[in-house]
């Protein structure tokens, strides 16, 4: 890995994002570069295509404008306290800030396809209905590992892993991204079924702690974050798994569960 995209959203949540990206960089071997995305809202994607004045694009792109420029100033203020001057990160670190308007697809594909590592916050409330549909494509387009940060998170990350494991093609891909970061915690955890057994290659030359999953049907997410919680885990990494539209309505999704309810950062890949 050597380049961090963070894509940031809700202005009290920046300082938390920037930390984590400053954390993965000074943990994972070769990663020197930062890119810090605010990506501003094209009036069609807030109002609608059709319906809206001239006016009232010009309202929204000044609202973006200045909700670009309170995170840039967080971010010049962050850089300078965790990195001091540019001829101090000359050679070692490259921090860049990007701040395009720009829709959601073109995030993905001009931006989050070009990273090693995305950085960005749990799903939240407050975010527009376009800033959640980039979440789901960070995490089921990108084809990139996606970390996610929870609110106000201001701990290490990455000494105690708990990983889970389930035999599917995005497990195993979460299980690779991470092994650039496991191999510096101080201890790892992976929860297993009797029915799924951890292949030997899957973390090879990793220590690490087997715990058999006790399977509540009724939520598996939650089992997930118990165990979790019960290792003292600091970071969480999953597969993203995807249901179809009907069940995830009816249902939800473990995914889904996971970053409504977390309290650790959490690893995923789909």
């Amino acid at each position: 890995m050597q380049r961090c995209l963070v894509i940031l959203s809700q202005l009290d949540q920046a300082e938390v994002l920037l930390d984590m990206a400053a954390q993965a960089l000074s943990r994972i071997r070769g990663m020197q570069r930062i890119d810090v995305l605010a990506a501003r809202e094209p009036p069609e994607q807030l109002l609608g295509r059709m319906g809206f004045s001239d006016t009232q694009a010009q309202a929204v792109r000044e609202r973006q404008r200045e909700w670009a420029d309170t995170l840039h100033t967080r971010f010049q203020s962050w850089l300078a306290q965790e990195y001091g001057a540019p001829a101090d990160r000359l050679g070692k670190v490259e921090v860049n800030w990007l701040d395009p308007e720009i829709t959601v697809d073109r995030i993905i594909a001009g931006y989050g396809k070009d990273a090693d590592l995305l950085v960005m916050g749990v799903p939240d409330p407050r975010d527009s209905a376009q800033k959640h549909v980039a979440t789901r494509a960070a995490i089921f387009e990108s084809g990139r590992p996606v970390l996610f940060v929870p609110p106000f998170w201001d701990r290490p990350s990455g000494d105690r892993i708990f990983m889970a494991w389930k035999d599917t093609p995005s497990c195993r891909r979460a299980f690779f991204a991470a092994r650039s970061l496991v191999g510096a915690a101080k201890a790892v955890g992976v929860a297993v079924s009797v029915a799924d057994p951890l292949p030997l290659d899957i973390l090879p030359g990793v220590a690490l702690t087997q715990q058999p999953v006790v399977q509540d049907t009724r939520n598996a997410g939650q089992t997930l974050l118990d165990m979790a919680g019960h290792f003292q885990a600091d970071m969480l990494v999953i597969g993203g798994y995807q249901h179809n539209m009907i069940y995830s309505r009816l249902v939800g999704s473990v995914t889904d569960y996971i970053l409504a309810n977390t309290r650790v950062p959490v690893l995923l890949q789909h």
